[in-house]
């Protein structure tokens, strides 16, 4: 089973340039909710573009840069299988994939 703990993202959307950081670990089930416009898609979408590459949403990939910074895109997930602990790092100018195994 995949336990997701952190999720980490900075320029990607509407957000700037310091990162947002939200942890899922801390309970056995995570519920997020809000407002419209509060982010809840955007955890979504950064989830997604960790992972595979692309948001959730049909969101073209030049959009998931915030407009303002224009760069620095960032977007980072930590998670566990098992025993093996797992981060990936996704980026946008500059383009970044990255995959860490135990560290």
């Amino acid at each position: 089973m995949i336990l997701f703990e952190t999720i980490r993202w900075k320029n990607f959307l509407s957000t700037g340039n310091h990162f947002t950081e939200i942890k899922l670990d801390n309970e056995s089930t995570t519920l997020i909710v809000g407002t419209n416009g509060a982010g809840k898609s955007t955890v979504l979408d950064a989830l997604t573009f960790s992972l595979f590459g692309k948001p959730f949403r049909k969101i073209n990939k030049g959009q998931l840069i915030n407009s303002s910074n224009e760069k620095d895109c960032k977007v980072e997930v930590e998670f566990s299988i098992g025993d093996i602990e797992w981060k990936v790092v996704r980026g946008i100018k500059p383009n970044t994939f990255e995959i860490w195994k135990d560290g």
